[in-house]
């Protein structure tokens, strides 16, 4: 019986995707191969071989993106925010797109209630610029990331790369989290197409 229900919501997927354009199709077709490409990567033993200590905790920014709050800090014009596979430098990832508005930053507020028992806590992620964007040294975007109300890092970039990083995050165990992921124009919005590449909170045991 269960073989049957499984077969049938792939029948009613096929002919969903028998409806799409051409264009929706090749979009498809790199978003299945990014899932595999996710899955690959969440069961591999190495994918967390820079944190150095047990996860005991993940929290999923992308996962927990409908949850998430948006601003704009002085106005909303240019800014865009939302969640699809990014590609950069034609490497293409799990992401959180956040064009910065033409003035001001754009905010994506988490309030994370982190659990007890975390001896330490760590954001890991990439920074990225989408391909095609046609950044330079005087047109630039920053990447920014607050914890309760105090920046705890920031980054400037001109190209369409990822940068990866780990960063140590305050131990609050047991207490509520607030993160915010941030991105800022410096005046000149153009090209500015920021992306998050897989941003997760995880909790350790040393």
């Amino acid at each position: 019986m269960m073989m049957n229900h499984h077969q049938d919501e792939i029948d009613a997927l096929m002919r969903r995707i028998a409806d799409l354009s051409d264009e929706s199709l090749i979009l498809l077709s790199q978003y299945i191969s990014f899932l595999k490409w996710q899955e690959e990567q969440w069961h591999s033993p190495e994918v967390w071989e820079n944190v150095g200590e047990e996860v005991i905790w993940v929290y999923d920014l992308i996962e927990n993106f409908g949850q998430a709050r948006q601003a704009a800090t002085v106005d909303a014009k240019g800014m865009e925010v939302k969640m699809a596979p990014a590609s950069c430098e034609g490497v293409i990832r799990p992401a959180i797109w956040q064009h910065p508005p033409v003035t001001g930053e754009a905010v994506l507020e988490y309030q994370i209630d982190v659990p007890l028992n975390m001896d330490a806590l760590k954001l890991k992620f990439a920074a990225g610029v989408r391909d095609g964007a046609l950044l330079s040294e005087e047109n630039q975007v920053a990447f920014r990331i607050r914890v309760n109300g105090r920046l705890l890092w920031s980054h400037l970039k001109a190209e369409a790369t990822w940068d990866d990083f780990l960063v140590d995050l305050p131990t609050l165990s047991g207490q509520t989290m607030v993160i915010q992921l941030i991105t800022d124009a410096l005046g000149n919005s153009r090209w500015n197409w920021a992306v998050w590449g897989e941003p997760q909170v995880i909790g350790l045991r040393r």
